[in-house]
């Protein structure tokens, strides 16, 4: 695992400043949990609740629901396991919901997908669990989640047309008593947004949706698994603004193979908690003198950790031999979960 030194220029999109990355540093990489100790593999999405980690393990299970069934594992923060929850299907979208205080795990992604939803304080699945989509599909599938200013928004997976949504917004307020999950498209394949590189407003780069993360402004950022970052500013509003960033690999100046998760970093030092899924581990860096806000990717197809240019979408390697890399969050050093 290597440092690379970089500079990097950010384009704000909210505020359109720029600002410039000093040299970061990797204090310290750890192996936080591995999927082994679990009876577990393929560790993907992590997500923290304040105070706990919590990992879900895909053990390769049918990303339809057809076969198979994830294992997700509540950790403390020092790695240790506490509780173990067993859900069928593949589970690729793991997210805590603070206001309810819920964390929502969303299984299969391809089809046939449902919705599980874990209390932490009763440590166990709800009693409503799974909670069904109201317009079910064979072939598309709802993948992550980012609960922001009161509203859910949700990724739609395998869009086939340009008038198939990739993000929508769950419409009805009382769908944990419903049973059901109505959800209202806010971006479609086929929208136009800015090209941060090219500064030309065109059809967005979106054919596979996967992670949802909330920018620093406020906004939403989705990662297409096929290379490209897509913000969604404003969503759902009458002034919601699009614009989209190739990320590109600089060894050949193309478009990166596979992407998976990505995130911006808010505090100068603090700890990404990386799912090494073909290692079937998830690590822990530490680092420090990092510019905020930057923005990392977790590149499949390069294995690697990279810094992301936001003006070009030229990406830079910061950790690397990693091995099908998924699953990313970052913790800021103050955080509850570091108990400091």
């Amino acid at each position: 695992m290597n440092l690379r030194r970089s500079t990097l220029t950010l384009f704000a999109l909210a505020i359109c400043g720029l600002s410039s990355l000093d040299a970061a540093s990797i204090d310290k990489i750890t192996v936080f949990a591995t999927g082994t100790v679990a009876g577990a593999t393929n560790p993907d999405s992590i997500t923290l609740d304040g105070s706990h980690v919590w990992i879900a393990y895909k053990n390769s299970a049918d990303t339809t629901g057809l076969l198979g069934g994830s294992t997700v594992v509540e950790y403390d923060s020092t790695g240790n396991a506490l509780y173990t929850y067993s859900i069928h299907g593949s589970v690729d979208g793991l997210k805590y919901d603070a206001e309810r205080n819920l964390i929502w795990a969303l299984q299969n992604e391809d089809g046939n997908s449902t919705l599980s939803l874990i209390d932490p304080t009763a440590h166990a699945l709800t009693q409503n669990s799974p909670i069904n989509y109201a317009v079910p599909s064979a072939t598309r599938g709802w993948d992550d989640v980012v609960f922001l200013n009161g509203q859910v928004f949700m990724t739609n997976t395998n869009p086939a047309a340009a008038s198939d949504p990739t993000i929508q917004i769950i419409s009805s307020q009382n769908f944990l008593q419903a049973f059901t999950l109505d959800a209202t498209p806010v971006l479609t394949m086929g929208a136009t947004g800015l090209d941060l590189a090219t500064g030309i407003t065109q059809v967005t780069d979106q054919s596979d949706p996967d992670s949802l993360k909330e920018t620093p402004w406020g906004g939403l950022m989705l990662t297409s698994e096929d290379g490209s970052l897509t913000f969604v500013e404003n969503p759902g509003k009458s002034n919601q603004a699009v614009s989209f960033l190739p990320l590109i690999d600089p060894t050949t100046g193309m478009q990166v193979g596979t992407m998976d998760d990505a995130v911006f970093v808010t505090t100068p030092s603090g700890s990404f908690f990386v799912a090494d899924q073909g290692n079937n581990r998830v690590l822990k860096v530490d680092v420090s003198d990092m510019q905020t806000p930057s923005l990392f990717a977790n590149i499949v197809s390069l294995n690697e950790l990279a810094n992301v240019d936001l003006k070009t979408g030229v990406i830079t390697p910061f950790l690397t031999n990693l091995k099908a890399p998924h699953g990313l969050v970052f913790v800021p050093r103050f955080s509850s979960v570091f108990g400091r």
